[in-house]
This record gives C-alpha cells, sequence and structure tokens, in this order.
C-alpha cells in the first residue's frame, strides 16, 4: 500500500508525546523475530501487489504477529522490541512492490532472471536508503507532519503493549488459520474445493460476482469506506460498459484495462500538479538543511561524514550495476537517481506525511517519461525508471514513516536505519523467488488472469515510450477518456465540504482494473467491517485490524503458496 491503502484526515503537525521512562535495549528475539517477519512480509506482499494492486506495507502485521507470538510467553514486551519488528517487518513488505516491475518487464519482452531481480533490488534500495536520512531530517524532525500512518501503528503498539489484550493473539491466530485455509482450498490454483467466486445472477454476464477473497472482505478494513464505495463504482461502471458492448470481452470487462490506466494516471498527475506548492516547499527545506546552527539532531542516524560516504558508495555501485547488468548509461543512470531517487522521492514522502498515500504507481510513469526524453526509450531502458520507483520509493517512504513512530517512542534511529538496511539483500531475494514462482502458474502478459493493475500500467506505458508496438484498437481513445474523466473527478473531489460524500478517487481508477467481483467483495467487506461491525456492534478497532490482518497475511502467503505446493507434488491442481 507502497503506504499505498491507509487514508488521511489531519494536516496538522504531530503532536505525538514521546513514550515516558528509560528507553529499552534491543533483544535478540525481536531482531530475529523482525528478520523473519521482513522476509515473510515480502513474500505475501509480492502475490498481493499483482493480484490486487494495493499491499499492506507490514509494521501493523509485524508487530501484531510479534505480540501474538511472544505473550503466551508471559515475559514483558516492550515498545522497543514492538518499533524494532515493525520496521524491519515494513522494510521486507513494503519491497514486495518491486514485482510490479518484474512483471512489467516480463509483459514487454524477456523477462529478468533471478540474479538480474535480486541485483535490482538491492541497489535501488541502497539509493532509497541514502533518501530516507534528509527526508527524516525534513519530515520527522523539522516539519513534524501529521503521518497518519505512523499514527496508526503506534495506536497498535500502545493498546497491545500498555493493555495487553490477550483476546488478539487468539483472534489473529484463528482468522489467519480460517483465511488461508479458505485459500488454500478454493478453485483459483488450490484444491478446488471451494468456489473462488460466486456469481450474482442478473449481473453474471458483465462479470458480477462475489469473491472469496479473504483480503477483499476483511482487509478493506485498513483502506476506509470511501475507498470501498470507490471500488463499488469502478465495478459498476465496468459493467455498465460491458452491457453498451464497450470491451471486447463483456463477462471480463476488467481486461480492457486502458479506461481505468487513464483514469488512474490523469487523477494521480493532477494530484501531484494542484499540490505543487508544497512539494516545491520541501524542495526548499532540503537544500536548506544544515544551514541552521540551532538545528542539532541529538539522534542523528549517521554523521555528516558518514552520510556522505554512504551516498558515494551506494551511488557508484548503482550506477556501475545499472551500466553492467541493464544497459543503462551512467548518464542515465545519474538522471535515475536524481530523478527516481531524489526528487520522486520528496514528492512521494511528503504526499504519505500528509495523506498516508503513496502516488507510486503515477510517479512511476512520469519517471519513465523522463528516462524516454533523456534517451531511454527501449521498453527495457524506461521501465527502470519505474523500477526505481519501486525499489527506491517504497524504502524511502515507509522507513521514514518508520523513523516517525520511532521517534514518539524514542527507539534510536540508526536502530531502524541499520536494522532494515540488513533485511535488504535478503529480501531482494525473496521478491525475485516469489516473482518467479507467481509467473510459473500465472504467465506475464497484458491479458494475464492477474490483475496487475500496476505492472500492466507501467508495461502500457513502456509501449507507448517505446513505439514498437501499437496499441490495441480503441486502447487510446479509451486512456485519453480515462484521463480527462480522472483529472474531472479530482477537482470536484477537492471541492470544499464535498469531499466526504465522495467515493475515493483512487478506489474508483482500482475498481476500474480489477475484475467486477473483487471491486464488489470491496464495498461488502468495507460494508461488514465499517458499516456493521464497527458502528452497528461496535467492535474495538485494535480487533479488526487484528482481523483484517490476519485475512491479508493468509491470501498473500496462501496465493504464494499454491504454486511452490504444486512444485512439490502436494496440489493436485
Amino acid at each position: 500500500m507502497t503506504a499505498e491503502t491507509a487514508q488521511a484526515e489531519s494536516t496538522e503537525p504531530s503532536k505525538e508525546p514521546a513514550a515516558p521512562g528509560p528507553v529499552p535495549g534491543l533483544t535478540t528475539r525481536s531482531i530475529a523475530t523482525g528478520f523473519a517477519l521482513a522476509i515473510v512480509l515480502c513474500f505475501m506482499n509480492s502475490y498481493l501487489t499483482l493480484s490486487f494492486g494495493v499491499i499492506e506495507e507490514g509494521p501493523t502485521i509485524a508487530a501484531l504477529f510479534f505480540f501474538a507470538i511472544f505473550f503466551v510467553s508471559k515475559l514483558p514486551i516492550t515498545t522497543t522490541e514492538m518499533v524494532i519488528v515493525a520496521s524491519m517487518g515494513s522494510a521486507g513488505g513494503s519491497l514486495g512492490f518491486i514485482s510490479n516491475f518484474f512483471a512489467a518487464k516480463a509483459m514487454t519482452g524477456r523477462p529478468y532472471t533471478l540474479f538480474e531481480m535480486t541485483i535490482f533490488g538491492v541497489i535501488s534500495s541502497l539509493v532509497g536508503l541514502v533518501m530516507v536520512i534528509p527526508l527524516r531530517q525534513l519530515l520527522v524532525i523539522r516539519e513534524q507532519l501529521p503521518w497518519p500512518g505512523a499514527k496508526a501503528t503506534a495506536g497498535v503498539i500502545k493498546a497491545l503493549v500498555e493493555e495487553g489484550d490477550p483476546r488478539q493473539p487468539k483472534i489473529l491466530l484463528v482468522t489467519t488459520a480460517v483465511a488461508m485455509t479458505v485459500v488454500i482450498l478454493n478453485k483459483d490454483g488450490g484444491y478446488g474445493k471451494l468456489p473462488d467466486e460466486t456469481a450474482i445472477p442478473v449481473l453474471a454476464a458483465f462479470g458480477g460476482a462475489i469473491a472469496w477473497s479473504p483480503f477483499a472482505t476483511a482487509g478493506s478494513y485498513l483502506m476506509g469506506m470511501r475507498t470501498c464505495v470507490g471500488f463499488l463504482v469502478g465495478a459498476c461502471t465496468l459493467m455498465v460498459m460491458a452491457k453498451l458492448g464497450w470491451t471486447p470481452d463483456p463477462k471480463a470487462p476488467h481486461k480492457f484495462f486502458w479506461p481505468g490506466l487513464g483514469f488512474l494516471v490523469g487523477a494521480g498527475v493532477l494530484g501531484i500538479v494542484l499540490n505543487w506548492r508544497a512539494f516545491a516547499d520541501a524542495f526548499k527545506s532540503i537544500a536548506s538543511l544544515g544551514k541552521n546552527p540551532t538545528e542539532v539532531d541529538e539522534d542523528a542516524v549517521l554523521t555528516s561524514r558518514q552520510f556522505g560516504a554512504f551516498a558515494a558508495i551506494s551511488f557508484v555501485i548503482c550506477a556501475v550495476v545499472l551500466k553492467v547488468f541493464f544497459g543503462v548509461s551512467i548518464l542515465l543512470s545519474i538522471i535515475l537517481i536524481a530523478v527516481g531517487g531524489f526528487l520522486q522521492n520528496i514528492i512521494a514522502t511528503r504526499a504519505a506525511a500528509l495523506t498516508a498515500f503513496n502516488p507510486a504507481r503515477v510517479m512511476g510513469i512520469l519517471i519513465q517519461g523522463v528516462t524516454a526524453a533523456f534517451g531511454g526509450r527501449s521498453a527495457a531502458i524506461n521501465l527502470a525508471g519505474a523500477g526505481f520507483v519501486a525499489g527506491s520509493g517504497a524504502q524511502a517512504g515507509t522507513l521514514t514513516n518508520d523513523f516517525a513512530y520511532g521517534r514518539w517512542f524514542r527507539v534510536p534511529s540508526r536502530w531502524q536505519f541499520w536494522l532494515q538496511v540488513v533485511t535488504v539483500l535478503p529480501c531482494s531475494l525473496v521478491a525475485a523467488f516469489a516473482f518467479q514462482k507467481i509467473a510459473e502458474r500465472h504467465p506475464m502478459t497484458l491479458d494475464s488472469k492477474l490483475p496487475a493493475p500496476v505492472a500492466k500500467m507501467w508495461a502500457a506505458s513502456a509501449q507507448i515510450f517505446d513505439g514498437s508496438q501499437p496499441l490495441p484498437p480503441g486502447a487510446l481513445k479509451a486512456l485519453i477518456i480515462g484521463a480527462a474523466v480522472g483529472v474531472a473527478y479530482v477537482l470536484v473531489e477537492r471541492i470544499k465540504g464535498l469531499e466526504k460524500y465522495l467515493p475515493e478517487s483512487t478506489g474508483v481508477g482500482l475498481g476500474l482494473v480489477l475484475s467486477v467481483s473483487y471491486g464488489l467483495t470491496f464495498f461488502v467487506g468495507g460494508f461488514i467491517m465499517w458499516i456493521v461491525l464497527a458502528r452497528r456492534f461496535a467492535v474495538r478497532e485494535v480487533t479488526l485490524t487484528t482481523i483484517a490482518i490476519g485475512c491479508i497475511v493468509a491470501e498473500g502467503i496462501g496465493g504464494v503458496a499454491k504454486p511452490l505446493l504444486t512444485i512439490a507434488g502436494l496440489n493436485p491442481q
């Protein structure tokens, strides 16, 4: 959900108080568990991002699982341990987003090898880790932005550590077990014992169905009700288009994804343009870092000399690897580092700090355009721009977010930073391996069974910049119309007092590229979680979060486990 799925309300600076008392130290169990959860969450999100176009990066998931694992031991669990595990989990979870880049490359030509995918994950992550240091200084310390995503994680940590709710581990265990069983036993590559969806008689001719997806049903809680209504609007629009004969396959109207792609791009670009002043202020603040002699950071990640060395080594390694293994010129590598690693991270991370939504999808296309403008027109080269967004942006945005709640709990920033650094290589390998196994079962093309909305956006853009392959009939017209509607929708959405009554634009856009069954299920799930359970029966927020997390983890791990079970001869499908 690159922090993609949380909602934003406040734009006031964060007033989160620091945790009282002495700060507990590091523990072996927190580091070991954080490392293991980083790998698991990377594995999980590699599947979720290709199946739904959204992910839950992992800090709250990791914290909740750590609490559930060690609560039964009766040993005290500290906020420091929870922060460390959450930070390491988010590092792995966010890197799963890079599977979109691997998929887009496979859709446009020769897929990357396991080594190529791993090494690209490493170098792009290193560039992102360099950027988090000035971003922390700017957005966490100096400007003290709201960080709604960090506040959500901090709220869960406080509720678990201070209240020690014994029900949450049990709820998490049961939810994960039941949801995992549903995923493994369904007909979508599983054992075929349970349906993967149920058709709605009146709407079945146009793809209308309810998907038995734990992620879409309960995970929708973390997206907010407005986003869920947006999925409904997108799904209904697809069915109307199918009814009118505007889609080649009426029973699967989402396969003609060009209107949705245009909507997401138009809405995303306009969002960036409308926030130009905030981003301009961010660039000015970055330029002024270190010029204020009274501005002292007593919890600095690195000294100025250490930061310079770390940045220089990371940039040189990145440029050399891009030149040797990916055919990207040194000049273009420098541009990618400057634009993809620096400028887009400022824009995307600041957006996440204010709204908990990281505009990574559209930023990938914009960086592809920059790459093409400087000579990298071929699909293989301009996709490297999207790859930088997937790798660098994921690390920069999530770790800066982690620094926010880490600071509130007074956990030394250097602990968070270096423990995330050590996850880069293993999680890059895991992301590459997971993608390979997914691609073996679902060949990556623009017509692939997996929705892969972000990957298809980037692949389609690569074809446009490349110019070597013509677009399908009607694709360009649909793309333009979709973009115009996306722009108009965002303008209406920004009318003061009207926003809260409108479906969220990102939900609408994703609803136009996911299957109708997923769009309808996201809405039904959101209604059950937000309206029925939260409002009607007053179920606690932490309990609903636990249920959502259990379902998200079950869907992600179960989705990747199915091809592995087949390879092992344990899955008859």
